[in-house]
Formats: structure tokens, sequence, C-alpha cells
């Protein structure tokens, strides 16, 4: 799917490895926005088909995360946060994503599968 204006206008890629649920595989990405002051790297979600996961089932319209912190504006690339990993208890559904802040240091968050999949539910572009 190609992008479609806004935060990932420029270019979308990969993230952390994809998480297994009932509904699909849901997956982080990144995606960048050309502005007057360079690239900006952002990250939201989409649900890919269990089965045939190069079908799209839901993408966010908006990102999950975007740099605003000092730590994530400011560094060797500014405007910088990318997903690298991310890991899921299986039993409470609690999800941990490492990522990228200005190619400097390393961020973590803290979402649930249940959040991601509401959030997908009311804001996809599929």
């Amino acid at each position: 799917m190609s992008p479609a204006g806004g935060w990932e206008s420029t270019k979308i890629g990969a993230g952390g490895i994809p998480i297994e649920t009932d509904r699909g595989w849901l997956i982080f990405y990144h995606g960048v926005l050309t502005s007057c002051n360079g690239f900006v790297y952002s990250f939201g979600a989409a649900l890919l088909d269990t089965n045939e996961p190069w079908k799209v089932l839901k993408r966010g319209i908006d990102y999950l995360i975007s740099p605003q912190a000092p730590y994530e504006l400011m560094g060797d690339v500014p405007n910088v946060c990318f997903p690298c990993a991310n890991l899921v208890d299986a039993d409470t559904g609690k999800i941990a994503i490492y990522y990228g802040v200005a190619d400097t240091h390393t961020g973590i968050c803290f979402t649930t599968v249940d959040l991601v999949m509401d959030f997908l539910d009311n804001n996809s572009r599929v």
C-alpha cells in the first residue's frame, strides 16, 4: 500500500516482528514525513491477514508515536521515533515497544494489544 499522506507521505517501512493475534498479525511500522526542517520519523500500527500477510486489514490513519521529547528531537539524526523491537506478554496482552530516538538512544513505550486494536478499529484508512 502506498503512502497516503501526512506523517507517512515520504515513505513507509518495517518495524519490529509481527505479533500474532486472534484477528491477524499486528505490526508496528515507521513512516517518514519530509518537512521544511528535514525528515520526521514516526510510527504507527497495522493489522495484516493471518494466512495472507500481504493483505492489509487495517492501517492507522494517525501515528502512535512521533518525535516530541527533547531526546527524540535532538541527536545524531533529529526528529526520529523508529520502532525496532516489541515484546508481548501472551497472558496479559501488554506490549513493550523499543524504539530508536534521534539515532542516538533507545526509548521504550508500553501499550496493550486491546488498546492498539481499538485504535485501529476506530482510526483505520483501510
